[in-house]
Formats: structure tokens, sequence, C-alpha cells
């Protein structure tokens, strides 16, 4: 009786033993079954009674899930042997009596062991010999569990597949990364949390021949100085024994301050060994070497590599393990874009010799500060500064969102339209232009003289004297002046125009000429000498404007020959004698040349005699005086003639008078009564 209640305790542990093996089983194969390309993980990694993955022969081993409450139990795990059909058959009637059979334990070869992909060593397949019957009867012995399990039925076990599914890894993100819309596709989302990750490679090679970035920053923890450091042990028994399995060990640890990427440990098989497993598992290099990526290595953390090997010849056995790694680091700045703004106010007129006065403001709209900020003006024409025609103002840095208020003074010298160009410019290629049109306004005065260019000396002439503004501007407190010759009289002028005896000129004063506009006055003179008179005008304001006018006045004398005949006795009778006296005179202001008279007698009057300031001749009842040949003006000659008169009746004399100035004959009649006694 004690003997069977000592059974089946037993029993019931191996029971319970059996559950974990198996549960632990299906996650050995579950994991250990990955590619060994698959990163390693350390075994520190692994919490403490986590189940180990069951190895079988080969790099697969079947996977069998069951249902076990002790599943998280420290228990080591078994790898139960037989066929599937039999350990269905036995483990449904175990599972009906609540036992499992018990088999004896034997560890299987070494080089069978499997690796989980995290880096921790299976437990080693068992052997399960049956002891004793059951329903179903014994396991047969030495049949191991099939590399794949038959389909799951019932929740009992699963067929572990062929290839793993790839483990997705999910990339660090940085902290202040935005989140994704989850209604978003996957295919999208990812693309806009892995934007550079997601791009086509065409494009991605396109950015790189265009010298275009598509790095991204790493996470915070990369950021600063990166001082990963690892220490590298190899550890060997002091003694091997030919034929006798033993266990050499690498230990890497991360003594540094910041994790270790990529951690790569190498050895070779020592020469006089043969390799029986590796822990986990490593990968064979083209050179033959046992390689084993083990991921990335926190500080503070280790990992350790475990090489089984089966010496074959004595002597001294070893080998050189190395390690390598890598070490990222990041930093992360914000690119900013300053930005310039220029614009510039001023008046748009200013009046000629005044001064034109610009606000300047400068600001920077951007998001980030703009240096070497820099003013610069070239002074157009028609405007002058005292520094000359080009200008700098250094600013040096505007800040974002920071405005400066500048004033530019510059003097307005030349009338007319000038457009004022100003340019700010900053590093970074930075430039920014403004102009301003300004409208340079001046007065103009332009002053005229109308009137008679060729006048006779004591004939009165009327002249116009105007003045304009053809300038944009009003003239004011115009004073315009005619200044006369001295062969010339002042007569009168109209518009208050004021006469000065001492300076021979007249004056007018005008309190503002608009601009446009004209006016005009009237001077009349009276030469007073012949020759050249020259009149001229002058016109200023009292914002220095000037301009003058001048008009050359030929005088002429006029030569106005005027005579008279008169009889001194008038009548006579027959055979009676009288005198005719001819007066010429010149009553212009010109000198007559050539003066010549004729007189003319009638068939009835005989001439006695003539005298004059000249020789003369009688002809045939003509009197002909020789040519006179100047006769000043207002002078005056005197011509006499003596005749007899023949017959009675009414004789009359004609007289003509000719000089270079009349082309034609002048001619007057003198009637003398000539009587008779009857």
């Amino acid at each position: 009786m004690k003997r069977n209640i000592l059974r089946l305790s037993i029993l019931s542990v191996v029971v319970g033993l059996g559950l974990i093996a198996i549960a632990q089983a299906r996650h050995g194969f579950d994991r250990g079954a990955t590619d060994a390309s698959q990163p390693a993980v350390l075994e520190a990694d692994l919490p403490a009674g986590a189940p180990q993955p069951i190895a079988g022969h080969g790099s697969q081993a079947a996977d069998v899930e069951v249902e076990n409450p002790l599943r998280d139990a420290s228990l080591e795990p078994i790898a139960v042997q037989g066929s599937p059909e039999q350990y269905e058959q036995h483990y449904e009637q175990a599972d009906q009596l609540d036992v499992l059979p018990v088999a004896a334990v034997d560890e299987i070869p070494a080089a069978a062991q499997a690796f989980d992909p995290r880096g921790q060593a299976a437990a080693p397949a068992r052997r399960y010999e049956p002891r004793g019957d059951t329903a179903a009867g014994p396991l047969p012995v030495d049949h191991e569990l099939p590399l794949e399990a038959p389909p799951r039925e019932a929740g009992r076990y699963h067929q572990a597949p062929a290839q793993p599914a790839p483990i997705e890894q999910e990339t660090a993100l940085p902290a202040d990364s935005p989140a994704i819309d989850e209604s978003l596709p996957p295919a999208v989302a990812a693309r806009e949390r892995f934007p550079i990750a997601h791009q086509p490679a065409a494009q991605l090679q396109r950015a790189a021949v265009a010298g275009e970035g598509t790095g991204r920053p790493g996470s915070k923890g990369l950021e600063g100085s990166q001082t990963p450091s690892l220490t590298l042990q190899k550890i060997a028994p002091a003694e091997i024994q030919v034929g006798k399995q033993c266990k050499f060990q690498i230990m890497v640890r991360n003594v540094g301050q910041s994790t270790a990427k990529n951690v790569r440990v190498q050895d070779e098989i020592p020469q006089g060994t043969r390799l029986v497993s590796t822990v986990p598992n490593a990968e064979r290099a083209a050179d033959g070497r046992l390689v084993w990526p083990l991921g990335d290595l926190e500080p503070g953390r280790d990992a350790k590599v475990e090489l089984v090997l089966m010496p074959i010849s004595e002597g001294e056995i070893g080998s050189v393990a190395t390690v390598v790694f890598e070490a990222q680091a990041s930093v992360r700045t914000k690119a900013t874009r300053p930005e310039l703004a220029l614009r510039v106010t001023g008046p748009p007129k200013v009046m000629i010799g005044g001064q034109v006065r610009l606000q300047i403001e400068l600001s920077n709209p951007g998001s980030g500060a703009a240096t070497g900020v820099m003013l610069v003006e070239n002074v157009p024409e028609g405007l002058q500064h005292t520094a000359g025609k080009s200008l700098e103002f250094e600013v040096g840095t505007l800040r974002a969102g920071e405005s400066r208020r500048l004033d530019l003074v510059l003097n307005a010298e030349r009338a007319g339209k000038v457009v004022n160009m100003i340019t700010a410019h900053a590093d970074a290629n930075l430039e920014v232009r403004e102009s301003i049109s300004i409208d340079i306004i001046a007065p103009q005065l332009v002053v005229g003289l109308e009137g008679p260019t060729r006048r006779y000396l004591e004939r009165p002439a009327t002249y116009v004297l105007s003045v304009q503004n053809p300038g944009t501007a009003p003239a004011r407190d115009i004073e315009l002046t005619s200044y006369l010759p001295k062969g010339m009289k002042f007569v009168r002028a109209n518009n208050a125009g004021s006469y000065d005896p001492q300076k021979h000129a007249v004056s007018w004063g005008l309190e503002e000429l608009p601009a446009q506009q004209a006016g005009n006055v009237e001077l009349v003179a009276v030469p007073v000498q012949s020759g050249q008179q020259e009149l001229r005008v002058q016109a200023k304001s009292a914002d220095g404007l000037t301009d003058s006018a001048e008009q050359t006045v030929s005088v002429e004398g006029l030569a106005a020959i005027l005579f008279e005949v008169a009889d001194v006795e008038d009548p006579i009778e027959v055979t009676g004698k009288t005198t005719y006296e001819i007066r010429v005179v010149n009553q212009g202001s010109k000198a007559s040349s050539n003066v010549v008279v004729h007189a003319i007698l009638p068939p009835d009057m005989k001439p006695i005699t003539a005298e004059g300031p000249v020789r003369h001749q009688i002809q045939d009842g003509r009197v002909v005086f020789a040519p006179l040949e100047r006769l000043a003006p207002k002078a005056d000659t005197l011509y006499r003639l003596q005749v007899q008169a023949l017959r009675a009746g009414d004789q009359r004399i004609r007289v003509q008078v000719m000089t270079d100035e009349t082309k034609s004959p002048v001619t007057k009649e003198e009637s003398t009564t000539v009587y008779s006694d009857q």
C-alpha cells in the first residue's frame, strides 16, 4: 500500500513536470526555430523562471502546447520521446487518469541542443523510457517526436510554422513625434511615422545625388557624448580530456556609459577540437569563424557565449575571440528661416533745396535671427548726402520678430522725379530691396519782352513785359524790373509800376506766382537818341530764382521835309515884280540828304534873279537849284526867286522838293494875282 502511494506521488510530480515541459516545448519551438540571422538576445534579458525552449535533433523541434497550470513554476523542462499518435493516446489516457507515464530521463547528445533566439539555451531533449504500462500500452523506447507535429486537435497541440513569422520591431521615435491617426491604412501610417524609411529607393538615391539629406534625429538618449566600452573575457577549464565534452565561455560586458549597438562576437574553433554546439547558435563566416550577433548591449549589462567542444587530440587548446560593436550618437537642432522685410516711407514731394527725410523700417518676420544685416544706399542723381553717393549702415543681428527704425536725411539739389533704392542684405544670401519715388519740385522764372525792335526817334513805343513760372511749385515775392537805356525816356507803366530816376528803371512787385502761371505788365517809352538801344528786364524771387531778358531796339531818325512857298507881294500889276520865298524845313529826327528844289514858272511870268544855299540855273522858265547835301533835323533853309509879271491874270508858280528819303518829288503851288490898268 505504501509502495502504491509512493508511486502515485512520483507520478503526480512527473505529470506536473511533463505539463511544464510540453508548454515550454511549444515556446521553445516557436522561438528556437527562428532563422539564425535573427539578432540574439542576452540571457540576462529573460526573467527568472521563464520557460526554456525544448531542443531536438537538427535545427527544428516539434512544438507541443499543453494547458499547464504550473507554467510559471521554476521546474526543469523535459522532452518526451514517442510518436505523436502514441503520445496522444497515452496523453489522453493519462489526462483521464490525471497521471502522465513515468520514464527514465537521460541527456541526449549536446549537439542536438537548440537555442532560443533571445539567447537562452534550450534545455536538452530528454529521452522518456516507460516504467510500467498504461491503459494504452507502453511508449516505444528511443522513438523521437517528429520535427513537425500533426495539426492541433481540441487545443492539445499545434504545428510550428516551417519558417517563423518575422518579428515586427517598432523603430524608436523621438519623444516629440506627432501622433499618427490610427484610422489611416498601415502603409500610409508607416510613411507618416517614418517618411525617410518608407521613401522609394529611387527617390532616396535621387536625393543623395542632389546632395539633399535623408537623415533624421535619433532618440533623446543618443544626444551628448556617447561612451560605450566593452570588456571581453574568455573562460575555459584548466584541463580538458580527449573524448570528453568541455565548455568554453566568452563573457562580454558593457562597462561604458551608453549602449553598444550591433555587438558581434567572433571566435575560431580551437585546433584539436570539434564543435559540438554553441549557446546561442552561432553563424558561420566565409572563413569558417563563428559569429554571434548579440544585438545591443546596454550599460552595465553583459552577455555570455558558450562553446561546447569535443577534444580530439592532446596539446594546448585555445583560440582568440574578438568583439566588434557600433556606437551611435545623435544631435538635433532647430532649422530656422530668417527673413528680411524692408519698408521705406518719405514725402512724395519736396522743394528743391530742402531736405528729404526717409523713414526706414527693417524687420525680420522669419523664424530665426538674421545675422550680418547691412543697409546699402546709392544716392540717385538729384539727391545729395554729405557722406557721398554710396552709403552703408551696419545693422548687425536682427532677431526673429525684431524691427529697427532708421532715418536717412538727403538734400534735394535738382528738380525732377527721382527713384531712391535702398537694399538690405544679410548672411544666408538674404536680400530685399525697396524703392521710393520722390518728386523734387521747384519754381522757375522765365521773363519775356515784347515790343518794336525798330523805332523812330520821338515816336513812343509800348513794350509788354511778361514773367512765367513753368516750374512745379509757386514762386513767391517776385520783383520784376525793366532797365531803360539812356536813349529812351520813360513815359508810363501800368499795374503800379514804379519809376526810379536814379536807376532809370521801372519796377513791379508780385507776392506769388503759382506754378504754370504767367503775368504781364506794360511799359511805354520814347526813343530820344538814334542808334541801338538795349532794353533789359529782370525778375528775381525770394527763393533766389532769377531770370532776365534783353531786347535791342534800333532807333532811327525820320527825315520829315516840310516846305512852304509864299509870294512877298500880291497882287501885282502887269510888268510888276514879286519875290517868291521857298522855306524848306526838316521836321524829322534824321538829317535829310540831297535836298533838290525846282521852281517852274507859268508862261506869263519871267524869272529875273534867284538865290539860296546852293547854286542855281535859270532855263526856259525853270529855276533849278543844285542839291543840298544835308539838311539837319529841325533845320530849315530859304530859297528866293524874283519874277516879273507879263500878263494879267491868276498866275501860278509850282515848286518841287525832292530828297534821298523821298523817291518822288513833293509839289506845291503859289498863286499870284496880276492885274493891269483899264
